[in-house]
């Protein structure tokens, strides 16, 4: 799985006009399993741009944000001009491909690639992208980092 952390909000709406209808678009699989994505959090981004004067005109939440047959099969035609993808960059990378004349934002960062343990609620970083570090855990749904390791990678 693609663990990916979101950038701050500032840079998310520095990258928004005030005319923009906005759509959000938010993976319920590794994203939600990071804290980046999965319904709270977007109900979370999109309370925040209402409360700041944005137009939000749609909020989905799909299953696998990188999957263009899970788009095809909920028939989404986007009515929004911008799109925030809560999702890694394959999410994104999707919903440019599908959407090529929406202005799509990219408001995450991925980290690397990463295994869980669902009993103990953890996930760890297993196979980092440059600039990040291995072995480096964090807690299930929330993406806070955690002190005590409690994964053991074994090579």
């Amino acid at each position: 799985m693609m663990y990916s952390k979101m950038i701050p909000y500032k840079e998310i709406t520095t990258q928004l006009d005030r005319e923009d209808t906005i759509a959000v678009i938010s993976c319920n699989t590794c994203a939600r399993e990071c804290g980046l994505g999965g319904v709270s959090k977007a109900d979370e981004l999109v309370e925040r741009l209402v409360r700041d004067g944005y137009d939000v005109t749609e909020e989905i939440v799909l299953q696998d944000a990188c999957s263009e047959p899970v788009y095809r099969k909920a028939r989404i035609r986007l009515e929004a001009d911008a799109v925030i993808v809560l999702a890694c960059s394959a999410g994104i990378s999707c919903v440019k491909r599908l959407y090529p004349k929406k202005k799509v934002l990219t408001v995450t960062e991925d980290v690397g690639l990463f295994v869980t343990d669902t009993e103990l609620e953890v996930f760890k970083v297993a196979l980092p992208f440059a600039g990040f570090e291995e072995g480096a855990e964090y807690a299930m749904s929330t993406g806070a980092p955690l002190h005590k390791q409690k994964i053991r990678l074994v090579n």
